[in-house]
């Protein structure tokens, strides 16, 4: 019985240390090139998030976010700046699978907010856990 319990014992320590393996490096920046599609002028389409439908928005609505490949961007809306700062882009893998993700954090912050590029669209946020998102075209 006493063999039985630690060969138990041991199992489960095993399997426990292949699960819990951290990666203690820190997550990798995205390098800034003024070639990237995320540089640029982005104007705001749809808003989503919560218990709420999808808002769309018009083009030329004048809601508009620009990132420069300085590290600075900026919020518009009628041509007036309601948000300015500086951002870096880290990678981020979730504990869900090893898909890698951006993120992309404002002004220092700790919090990060999931980023995605495709087709002239950019996603900021998630609509996981009912959290907002914002998806821009390229202007």
């Amino acid at each position: 019985m006493r063999t039985i319990r630690l060969l138990l014992f041991v199992f489960c320590a095993a399997i426990t240390a292949m699960g819990c393996k951290k990666d203690s490096s820190p997550p990798a920046k995205l390098k800034a090139s003024t070639n990237s599609p995320f540089f640029g002028k982005w104007e705001l389409r749809i808003t989503r998030g919560g218990l709420q439908p999808d808002v769309n928005f018009a083009a030329g609505n004048g809601n508009i976010v620009q990132f420069n490949a300085d590290s600075t961007y900026a919020f518009y809306v009628a041509d007036a700046v309601t948000k300015q700062g500086s951002f870096h882009i880290a990678t981020q893998t979730y504990a869900q699978g090893a898909e890698k993700y951006y993120l992309i954090y404002f002004d220092g912050s700790a919090n990060g907010e999931v980023i995605d590029v495709q087709n002239n669209m950019l996603t900021l946020g998630t609509s996981i856990a009912d959290g907002p998102s914002y998806v821009y075209a390229k202007k």
